[in-house]
């Protein structure tokens, strides 16, 4: 009885858990550069029914039975979203793999597919935050940014010369990555790649409504239940109680 009760309990809690991370999804489906997460499930404890003395048929297979599942982490998919036109001359958007490296007024380094620059009072090119773009510049002259021209490789064009470059950070795994939201990341041993940079363009994001709408059904299905066996089990519950006072 009890088993039943810790099984839909845990159903309730990790259903609930997908639940609101495909709200999120749904909630940033405008968002530039957002990244779609969703939840893994694993067993919290499977046990061997013949080691807990429960008869089977002979020559049957083994039989298990389990605690319940839990959320084991969230999984990021980094596949390329929209790339949405904007002429717009300080809108970069990456083509493949690959993330704009980003510093805060502490020196933090962060690191971001969303594109949409711009130039603060000091002459940098920041995010919406204010946060500076991580360029490489090979001259001290002042630099009017809104004239400048990005080539796919990241160079940085001004008055016909080379002046600077865009560099794009990878990691060599996801784990090495996490989000601090607002499509900011914080990760730890990012490398230089070469990966393709196109001006004027914005990276939507990578949700898919029709899939996110789809597994919140599923999900809810999934909840509903759960919630139906816990209410079964704990009528059960009650009426063994029940007899057990008469």
């Amino acid at each position: 009885m009890l088993r039943s009760i810790w099984n839909s309990t845990s159903g309730l809690y990790s259903n609930q858990t997908r639940i609101d991370t495909i709200s999120n999804n749904i909630a940033n489906i405008n968002t530039n550069g957002y990244k779609r997460l969703d939840v893994n499930f694993s067993d919290i404890l499977v046990e061997n029914v013949n080691r807990l003395g429960v008869p089977i048929v002979q020559n049957e297979k083994e039989k298990f039975v389990g605690s319940g599942s839990r959320i084991s982490g969230y999984v990021r998919y980094d596949s390329q979203g929209i790339l949405e036109k904007t002429d717009r001359n300080l809108d970069f958007a990456i083509e493949g793999r690959g993330y704009f490296k980003l510093k805060d007024s502490y020196g933090n380094e962060l690191y971001t597919r969303k594109g949409n620059f711009y130039i603060d009072a000091n002459n940098n090119l920041v995010d919406v935050n204010g946060y500076k773009l991580d360029v490489s510049l090979y001259t001290e002259d002042i630099i009017d940014y809104d004239k400048i021209c990005i080539k796919e490789n990241g160079d940085i064009i001004y008055n016909e010369n080379i002046i600077g470059k865009i560099n794009i950070y990878d990691f060599d795994s996801d784990d090495n990555l996490y989000s601090i939201g607002n499509s900011l990341y914080k990760g730890i041993n990012s490398k230089t790649i070469n990966s393709n940079i196109k001006q004027g363009y914005i990276e939507k994001s990578n949700v898919d409504i029709s899939k996110e709408l789809t597994d919140l059904l599923v999900t809810q299905r999934a909840f509903e239940l759960n919630s139906r066996a816990l209410k079964s089990s704990e009528e059960m519950w009650q009426m063994t109680n029940n007899l057990r006072s008469k």
